[in-house]
């Protein structure tokens, strides 16, 4: 454990992302809020956690996209609104490892309007190796249906490959969930129907498609992802680099009985729509009594409310998969005030019990294990709430604050890949009150684990470095 000195943050760039480690050192990035507009703070730190430097960069009317850590440079990628144009621009701009700028920014691409507040909905994705960069939007075509634009550049910004597809459906109701680029520079877009979740009046959307863009054959393919009459719970990416094969996991429902039925995989390799596969793994009541803690006040929805957090490839083909119970509650209260109604909201913020368990590559369960927890907090957004999740070759980690109302510890489960769980007190508050900050936290290396983290009401950073 390395720990940098305290600082108190000054100016409204008061949350954290880690943007990565190189040779230089640690780079920071420092922001007000989740637009990313206006201007961005960049810090770099020694590898001791010494802060070298810090640097203000004005963004103007800008917003930020994505910034990439290479060797010996710093890739900053923004997209700003060209009213002479009427039209949006992704721009790029390199900068030193002094946080400099290298020249001036540059044009990557425009974008139409599809409406004149469209902002647009620019994606950036990184390929494993981080040698292929995918820049995807979406613009509307004449007939009202979503074009797909995809663009794929080298690790320099040089345009390797522009393709566009109008897809089958009408504009209003498409909605892009997530998508990922592989080392080859294989597309994978994960798609669902809106129009079809607001026609049922809930928020699970039961038709989710599956594109894929081969690199090498040049070609687009289309996949459902479900049977009729399976909805799924908030599928994710994961790539398996042991197979060379990419994941798509969730849990997964009966639209006519809203409880967790189970866990669903669906298996595709690069260049090949010969062997897609998707598994579907039902729980059993047992199970399911078990994440319930064989409580008859649990109702089905308590078993709904776990949503996965991380998937992680096993080296033997099978998944590693880390869930949490959490959800969001909202109140409000009319009180009066000299006889004046005044209206009161509140929302709570609960992040319960996680859930790890390990699956062979039929998707049936090796192990698994319930941590039992509880964390609740009011109008902050669950900051200080959820779990870190991080990995090396041979064992998971989880930590949390513990007793976040009071002055709590910090825990750390450890998790090997036999199922043997061992858990410890990782950062003790007797003397100092300290909170991790989970969502602003990063494993930088297969091994290495950076932490933002609130000591006393001020920041400070902290590196964790764990065995093989």
């Amino acid at each position: 454990m390395e720990w940098s000195n305290t600082r108190k943050l000054k100016g409204n760039a008061v949350f954290t992302s880690v943007i990565g480690e190189n040779s230089h050192g640690i780079f920071l990035l420092r922001y007000r809020n989740k637009f990313l507009s206006k201007n961005i703070i960049i810090e770099r730190y020694r590898h001791q956690m010494g802060l070298a430097l810090t640097r203000n960069i004005v963004l103007k009317k800008a917003r930020l996209l994505h910034i990439e850590l290479q060797d010996d440079r710093l890739l900053v990628i923004s997209s700003r609104f060209n009213r002479k144009e009427t039209r949006n621009e992704v721009m790029y701009q390199w900068y030193t490892m002094e946080i400099e700028p290298i020249g001036d920014p540059e044009l990557l691409f425009p974008a139409a309007l599809s409406d004149y507040y469209d902002k647009g909905d620019f994606r950036v994705r990184i390929s494993n190796n981080r040698k292929r960069i995918s820049i995807t939007h979406t613009e509307k075509s004449d007939a009202g249906k979503r074009i797909l634009q995809s663009y794929i550049y080298d690790d320099s910004l040089k345009l390797i490959r522009h393709k566009s597809w109008e897809i089958e459906m009408p504009y209003d109701v498409f909605y892009m969930s997530d998508m990922m680029i592989d080392n080859g520079g294989n597309l994978y877009y994960l798609v669902n129907n809106r129009e079809q979740t607001l026609r049922r009046n809930n928020e699970i959307p039961i038709q989710w498609q599956l594109f894929t863009y081969s690199f090498n054959k040049d070609a687009l393919n289309d996949f459902a992802m479900a049977d009729s009459g399976v909805s799924l719970l908030g599928p994710s990416f994961s790539w398996d680099r042991f197979k060379n094969k990419v994941n798509i996991t969730a849990f997964y429902t009966d639209k006519d009985v809203r409880d967790v039925t189970g866990l669903y995989n669906f298996v595709i390799y690069p260049d090949s729509i010969n062997g897609v596969q998707a598994t579907y793994n039902q729980f059993t009541p047992e199970f399911k009594n078990y994440l319930t803690g064989n409580n008859n006040s649990f109702t089905l929805e308590e078993v709904r409310n776990f949503k996965i957090i991380d998937v992680i490839p096993n080296s033997d083909g099978g998944i590693s998969i880390v869930a949490e119970r959490s959800s969001f509650t909202y109140e409000s209260d009319v009180t009066y005030v000299n006889g004046v109604p005044q209206t009161m909201s509140r929302n709570i913020y609960n992040y319960e019990d996680v859930l790890v368990m390990a699956m062979d590559p039929q998707l049936r369960i090796r192990w698994f294990h319930l941590v039992n927890k509880s964390q609740s907090s009011l109008n902050d957004g669950g900051y200080y709430s959820s779990i870190i999740v991080a990995n090396t070759r041979s064992k998971i980690y989880i930590i949390y604050n513990d007793r976040l109302r009071t002055n709590g510890d910090v825990i750390q489960y450890t998790f090997t890949t036999e199922g043997e769980v061992t858990h410890k007190i990782l950062i003790r508050s007797d003397e100092e009150f300290v909170s991790v900050i989970p969502r602003e936290a990063s494993q930088i290396a297969y091994n290495k684990l950076l932490l933002p983290v609130s000591k006393n009401k001020k920041f400070a950073l902290l590196k964790l470095e764990y065995p093989n």
